[in-house]
Order: C-alpha cells, then sequence, then structure tokens
C-alpha cells in the first residue's frame, strides 16, 4: 500500500483509498455525536416531512372547501342573475335574442358579478354550445362528464388546466377556476340548462398561500416545544444511561480487582503451602541434626565413660566394683540407644538426596529397598532433563519407600514396579504390586496403616500433588502426580 494511501485510511478516508464525500464525513460526525443530537436530528427530519406532508393535505382540503364555496355563490348569482333572461322560447331555439345577448354581455362588466366571472357559458343538455361571452364555437357536440354531473343536479367545480372540452388559449394559460351548476329547469323539474362560468384563481391562490403559512407557522409552533421536550427526555435518559454505564464500569473494575486480588491470593497460598512443605522437611532435618549434634553425642560421652569403668587389673581402695556382666550390658544398651538414634537421624536428614536429581533419587530409593529386602524390583522410565529440588527429592523418595515398603508387607510374593515420567510439566510416579490380591491388615496395625497413608497424602499435597490408590483383583496401584512448578493438579 503505498504512502498517500495509508494516510489516506488514517485520516478517515475510503477503503479503497479515496476520500469521503461530504455525506460520508457528516455520516461520521453524526455517529460520532451524543444520543440526545442523533435524535434531535433524526426527529427534526421526520417533523419536517410531517409537516410538509400535513401542510399538502390542509391546502387541498382548503383549496376544495374554497373551490366548492366560490362554485356555491357563482351558482347562486348565475341563477340570481341570468336565469330570469332566459325564455322557453329561447330554450326550444336553442339561441339567445340579441337582446338577452346583450344583457347577459353587459354582466360582466361593472357588476358584482362581473368582479370575479371572466366568461359565461350556456350548455345544451346534448353537449352543444347555447351561449358564450366570447362567442366560441364548438366543432362537434360530446356531453363531458362534468356536464352530466351538472345535469343530474351537481355543482362542479373544475380548472381549465384539465381537458374537459374545447377551451381557448388564454382559459387554458390563466388557469381558470371553472364551475358548472344547473341553470334552467323545466315544468317537471329536470335540467334544461347548465351554466359555466370562469373566475380569476387569484383570490384562491391567496387563500392557498395563507393557508399554508399558517398551516407551517401552527406546525412550527406545536413541534418546536414538542422537539424541546422530547431533547430534554432523551438527554435525561443518555445521562442516566451514561451512569449506569459508569456504574458497570466501576463495578467491572472492581470485580476485576477481586479476581486479580483472589488470583494473587490463590497464588500466595499456594507459595505459601510449597513453602509449608519445605519447613517441613527443614524441621525434620532440623531434628536429625539436633538428634546427632545433642543426644549422640551425650550419649557418646556416657558411652566413653563406661568404658573407663572397666576394673584394672588389681582394684584401688577407691574404685567401685561393677560386675563386668553389667558393664557389658549396660555398654550394648548405650550402644543399641546410639545406633537407633543414629538411624533415625540418618532417616530425617537424608543428606545424599540433596544433590541428586529426581531419576537419580527413585533409582536410589529403590536401590535400597532391594539392598534391605532382597527382593528385585522392576523399575522403568527415563526423564531427560536434569531436575534437582531438594525437598522435591525428599517427597519422592519417601513416596516410593513407603509403596513399596507397604507392597513387600501386605504382598510379599507379588512383582513389584516402579515407572516414572515426565507429563506436561508434571512428574507421574507408580508404584504397582502383580500378583496375588494384598492380605487383611490385622486390627492392631490398621491405626498404624491409617496413619501412614495420611502423612503420605499430607506430604504430597504439601508440593501440590495428588495421590491415588487402586486396589485390583491382582494386587495393588498406588500413583502419584507432582507439579514441578508448585502448581494443584486439577
Amino acid at each position: 500500500m503505498a504512502t498517500g494511501d495509508i494516510e489516506t485510511l488514517q485520516s478517515g478516508g475510503d477503503v479503497v483509498g479515496g476520500p469521503r464525500g461530504p455525506l460520508g464525513r457528516v455520516a461520521v460526525l453524526f455517529r460520532r455525536s451524543r444520543l440526545e443530537v442523533q435524535f434531535i436530528v433524526i426527529a427534526s427530519l421526520i417533523v419536517l416531512v410531517l409537516m410538509f406532508v400535513l401542510g399538502l393535505w390542509t391546502t387541498h382540503r382548503i383549496e376544495k372547501a374554497i373551490m366548492k364555496g366560490a362554485g356555491g355563490v357563482g351558482a347562486a348569482y348565475l341563477q340570481t342573475f341570468v336565469e330570469p333572461m332566459i325564455s322557453d322560447a329561447d330554450i326550444q331555439a336553442k339561441a339567445l335574442s340579441p337582446e338577452v345577448k346583450q344583457k347577459l354581455d353587459g354582466l360582466l362588466g361593472d357588476s358584482p358579478l362581473g368582479q370575479h366571472v371572466r366568461e359565461i357559458k350556456i350548455w345544451n343538455p346534448d353537449g352543444s354550445l347555447f351561449y358564450s361571452t366570447s362567442d366560441q364555437e364548438l366543432d362537434q357536440e360530446d356531453a363531458f362528464p362534468e356536464l352530466k354531473r351538472a345535469l343530474a343536479g351537481e355543482v362542479v367545480v373544475s380548472r381549465t388546466m384539465v381537458d374537459k372540452h374545447t377551451y381557448s388559449d388564454e382559459e387554458q394559460a390563466a388557469e381558470y377556476i371553472e364551475v358548472y351548476a344547473p341553470l334552467v329547469r323545466d315544468a317537471s323539474g329536470a335540467t334544461a340548462l347548465v351554466g359555466e362560468f370562469y373566475e380569476q384563481p387569484d383570490y384562491l391562490l391567496a387563500e392557498i398561500g395563507g393557508a399554508w403559512r399558517a398551516t407551517f407557522a401552527i406546525v412550527l409552533l406545536v413541534s418546536a416545544p414538542m422537539l424541546a421536550l422530547l431533547y430534554m427526555i432523551v438527554r435525561s435518559g443518555r445521562v442516566t444511561i451514561d451512569q449506569q454505564r459508569a456504574a458497570a464500569r466501576a463495578s467491572l473494575r472492581h470485580a476485576l480487582g477481586l479476581s486479580n486480588q483472589n488470583r494473587r491470593l490463590r497464588l500466595e497460598a499456594e507459595r505459601a503451602r510449597l513453602e509449608a512443605g519445605k519447613l517441613n522437611e527443614k524441621i525434620l532435618d532440623q531434628i536429625g541434626s539436633d538428634l546427632h549434634d545433642g543426644p549422640i553425642q551425650v550419649l557418646t560421652l556416657v558411652k566413653l565413660r563406661l568404658s573407663d569403668l572397666a576394673p584394672p587389673q588389681e582394684a584401688a581402695p577407691n574404685h567401685v566394683n561393677i560386675a563386668v556382666e553389667s558393664l557389658g550390658k549396660l555398654l550394648q544398651l548405650v550402644t543399641m540407644t546410639l545406633d537407633e538414634i543414629r538411624n533415625i537421624s540418618s532417616g530425617l536428614v537424608l543428606p545424599e538426596l540433596d544433590n541428586l536429581s529426581v531419576q537419580e533419587t527413585i533409582q536410589l530409593a529403590v536401590r535400597r529397598f532391594t539392598d534391605l529386602t532382597g527382593h528385585v524390583v522392576d523399575v522403568k522410565g527415563e526423564i531427560t532433563t536434569e531436575i534437582v529440588h531438594g525437598h522435591l527429592n525428599i517427597c519422592v523418595y519417601r513416596f516410593i519407600q513407603e509403596g513399596l515398603m507397604n507392597a513387600q508387607r501386605h504382598a510379599p510374593g507379588n512383582l513389584q514396579q516402579v515407572r516414572f515420567r515426565i507429563w506436561r510439566n508434571r512428574l507421574v510416579i507408580a508404584v504397582a504390586d502383580i500378583g496375588a490380591p494384598p492380605k487383611l491388615a490385622n486390627p492392631a496395625a490398621e491405626d498404624r496403616i491409617r496413619l501412614g497413608k495420611l502423612m503420605q497424602k499430607r506430604r504430597i499435597r504439601a508440593f501440590g500433588g495428588k495421590i491415588r490408590t487402586i486396589a485390583r483383583d491382582n494386587g495393588t496401584l498406588v500413583t502419584v502426580v507432582l507439579s514441578l512448578d508448585g502448581q494443584v493438579e486439577a
């Protein structure tokens, strides 16, 4: 894309790169305006359109009313001034005498009728022209619809712009108001002659213009307060919507803050649990060190002092005689206590696990079990990465040691297996024995067994893991999943 196109797009141009037209810019400004501004613009357009339609409808109704009134007045003038001049003989002859024509021509002078009427025509029922002030002659006779309606007794008002019969150029150009009305009736009441007269449309146009102005003024006077009231209502609604939107955003920010706080607290709880597991191992380490540096050293000193109490070849007066047998038992007891405390201290500390990887820890636990029991364990698994976690090594060591010892105790003849691998940043270890089902524990040992399982679960949970024991018909399977990044398993 060229630099000019990019600048055009950034400045609000069309997608094709050309500049927006005036309508496009107006549309953009309209979309960016406030809600009440958009409403008032749309409402004003609608009101203007409705006002224009209402003006047209009102003007049309006024025009019809004025034309109907003009037709009624003109028909009354004709019946008052023209009908008395026409006799039955003229009707039978279908022509007026010269004296009557002269009188009718004089009616359009300075008389009240002449102030409005420009021309008078009288029609026979067959469509022939009985009289015309302009001495107009027709080439053919035709009973047009307006003439038929007037013969039926109806006053018909129309304009000369619509062709009904032959008009002169002046009549069509002036767009006169033409009125057809019954003029003369015979003895039976039927219409014998129909009068037609043309009126100037100036007063009608003035009335229509006044009607337009009055209609628009009334609509504006009604629409302006209505639009102002609607604008205030919409503005109030927009303010309420903005307040609710601001409250919703504040609630959302508060909820997000609480969510982040909960997440931080959860992470802190995870770290606290991991630190508790590490602290537990440190406490055990400290206990082992204290046993080694305290009681063991004291008992060693006691042993040395007791060894000094051995009787010499010749007993001195200030020496206490102690039986050799008693002294031997005392030394044996002290030696046994020292060995026991050393074993406990060594098992608590496990200093040899500090620099081992997880895989080496698993192999060490299996090897020590084999050395102690002489039972061969089938081990399979491989961890490609060197993972060194001192406290995690102790957890893994204790789990494998506990699992193999329980299998040896409850199912000594079964084949024992250990499987391990890394899966999705988690360490998975399985200890299984295959063969006969496990023997039921006696009631005396049941509490101790439950205590061992409970301590094992607590130790593994402290490292963010989960343990599961599955009892099968051919043995028992114990699996543990430990997260390497300290997250709790789902």
